[in-house]
Parts: C-alpha cells; structure tokens; sequence
C-alpha cells in the first residue's frame, strides 16, 4: 500500500491585520486562539486534529526563518464544517456582529458532490470562508 497522509493539519491563510483577523476567527466561528505570536500570526484549534494559522505574508515570506519562507497574494479559502441544523443560527450569529454573508450555495447531489448547503463570507483580509452543513465530496471510486 503507497504511503498518504492521514489528514490535514494546518491549513495557511495571510492577513497583515492580526487583530483584526484574532477577532474575526476567535469572536466570529468561536475557535480558540492557542497562539499568538505577535506580528507573524496566530494558531486556531479548529478541532483536536487540525488548526488553522493566520500569519502576515509580509513576515513569513521573508528569508532565514526557522522553515521555508511562504506567503500568498490576494485572497485565499478555507471551508468549516457546521451543523445542519445550525445553519440558521450561524447566520443570524454572523449577522449580529455586522459580518455579511456573501452568498449562499445549496449542492445537490450528482456524479460531483452529495447533497448540503454552504454560507461564504470574507475575513477582515477578504479571505473566503465558507461554513458548509456536509461532507459533500463523494467516497472514493
């Protein structure tokens, strides 16, 4: 059997705004911050396999750091699972806090995707997130 990865443990999004984006993840979707530092970025719990960092491109795009340098330009995307039947109240949720929801998209079910129903707004970055009610990537053939 070939060697794969098991899941995915980080996932990278840029924004210069730290305080901006610590509010936004922590107040917003409600995930711990288990990190900050400082003006590189911060480490979010998303579940107890996977976090997601928000560091500054401008900073971890630089040279000589400890890991390769990266960074990205322009606005990125990460999807998070919710409840069904929390969809509702997430909305009205993000709504109190003055975030906009961008759009709404329901999937159904084809040779591509199985049935749910997905909410995208942007971070303080203009990243887009997307809070998504399934699993609606299909098995594998």
């Amino acid at each position: 059997m070939p060697l794969k990865p098991t899941h995915v443990l980080e996932t990278v999004l840029y924004a210069r705004d730290m305080t901006a984006a610590r509010a936004f993840y922590r107040d917003a979707l409600g995930l711990e911050l288990l990190r900050d530092w400082g003006e590189t970025g911060l480490v979010f719990r998303v579940s107890a396999e996977s976090v997601l960092l928000v560091f500054d491109p401008t900073v971890t795009s630089r040279p000589g750091r400890p890991v390769p340098a990266h960074g990205a330009d322009g606005p990125g995307h990460v999807a998070f699972r919710i409840d069904a039947g929390a969809r509702a109240e997430w909305i009205a949720h993000l709504a109190a806090l003055g975030v906009a929801v961008e759009q709404e998209q329901a999937w159904t079910e084809d040779e591509s995707w199985r049935p749910g129903r997905s909410v995208y707004l942007r971070d303080p970055a203009g990243n887009s997130v997307e809070l998504i009610t399934a699993d609606i990537w299909p098995e594998s053939p």
